[in-house]
């Protein structure tokens, strides 16, 4: 009797959660992936600045901006009230206008595009390379035009573009490059820091991102004409100390308020001393996951070639139902019942939007994205474990993919 009590509690182990058996996750996930993952260092510096009142001016985003160009290797850094300023700053100062045409992927957040888009140039949507995910460089090639100004490669979920065969197109046809760096803080090609390889580098600290900050982004570039541009634009305190081409729109500047707030400013600083170590703490744990689901049938791991270091803002991967049998939205289901807490992909293609459809986007077109965005699933990234709680997601993963 005691012999088959534990040879039905074994058997029971092994019954899938969805069909009444035990979840295989069990330990509480709150802290493992609570993020962003602020300390008692970032309230005394947002206090300090109260207590100083300098909630509005402050010198706090000037130090920011020396701090994270020496973390970059960067000449100029300008601190910008969020990433989407920062893009519509790179645009601006490039003269982007009605009649110009701006090369993105569709497969990207809307602060890619939409700046492009207010300044009334034509957003011209590419494919991705349906293994990583970032900017197809040949589908690029192709939709280069004599309207064509500028591309903004999209170092999607912190997995830098092949920047060599950008770089090198861009330079061939006469565009510019603004590399949106907004999920790749940390992250390297060719020993290079991502943001510096374009002739504009633009970064988040949305809280959700590597380095966040609550609010606030960053614009990046060596060339110190585009930097005061920048400053005309949208920093009007500021623009007093430039040459006088410039500072004559101090009391007016650009029409733009883009300064970054001090009290964001300061949290960013105190992060940015950790990134590097919380960059490896994801890391870890996702690789940890990723080699074992790459042993499982239907699931694809892209591994970037060894001259590209990857950081992880999201740990997005590609399933394909049509090799296992169980469609990708079962899937998701029957791990979530074992715990696990993964999701469909969270960003529609930009091409198939209203804003784009109604100004003659064909949402058929990129046949590619569109079948690569059914196929991605996001897992956690797993910034708090301590190894623990990935090993439960390894053994929820390994029992559901035991009965396809």
């Amino acid at each position: 009797m005691e012999l088959n009590v534990i040879q039905m509690e074994g058997d029971m182990s092994e019954i899938l959660a969805v069909n009444g058996g035990p979840k295989a996750i069990t330990l509480d996930q709150d802290e493992a992936l609570r993020w962003p993952r602020l300390t008692e260092e970032d309230e005394q510096a947002v206090l300090d600045l109260m207590r100083k009142n300098e909630i509005s001016v402050s010198e706090e985003p000037k130090k920011l901006e020396k701090e994270f160009a020496e973390f970059l290797g960067a000449k100029y850094a300008l601190a910008e009230v969020n990433g989407t300023a920062a893009i519509y700053a790179a645009l601006f100062i490039l003269g982007i206008k009605e009649g110009d045409e701006v090369i993105c992927p569709s497969y990207t957040y809307w602060a890619t595009a939409m700046p492009a888009s207010t300044l009334g140039a034509k957003v011209v949507f590419c494919e991705v390379d349906p293994h990583n995910l970032n900017m197809d460089t040949e589908d690029f090639k192709k939709r280069i035009t004599p309207d064509t100004k500028a591309v903004i490669p999209v170092h999607l979920w912190g997995l830098p573009c092949e920047m060599d065969e950008i770089m090198d197109v861009a330079w061939e046809h006469g565009i510019a490059v603004i590399e949106d760096a907004c999920h790749a803080h940390g992250a390297e090609y060719r020993g290079k820091k991502m943001g510096t390889l374009g002739d504009f580098g633009t970064f988040s600290f949305q809280a959700s991102k590597n380095l966040p900050g609550g609010e606030g982004g960053m614009l990046i570039t060596d060339n110190r004409e585009y930097y005061f541009k920048a400053i005309t634009l949208g920093h009007y305190r500021r623009a007093a100390d430039l040459p006088e081409r410039y500072s004559r729109y101090q009391h007016t500047c650009l029409g733009f308020k883009h300064r970054m707030s001090p009290l964001h400013a300061a949290i960013t600083r105190v992060q940015l001393k950790t990134l590097n170590e919380k960059n490896l703490v994801r890391s870890v744990n996702i690789e940890k996951l990723l080699n074992a689901l790459d042993e499982l049938r239907g699931f694809h791991i892209y591994r970037p070639p060894s001259y590209i270091k990857r950081v992880y803002y999201e740990n997005d991967i590609i399933y394909r139902g049509e090799e296992t049998g169980v469609p990708i939205d079962r899937l998701i289901e029957m791990l979530n019942a074992e715990g696990a807490e993964v999701r469909r992909d969270r960003y529609p293609l930009l091409h198939q939007q209203p804003y784009y459809v109604e100004r003659g986007s064909n949402p058929e077109d990129l046949p590619i994205t569109r079948e690569v965005n059914e196929q991605i699933m996001a897992l956690p990234t797993f910034p708090g474990d301590d190894g623990s709680l990935v090993e439960q997601y390894i053994k929820a993963f390994r029992k559901v993919a035991a009965s396809f």
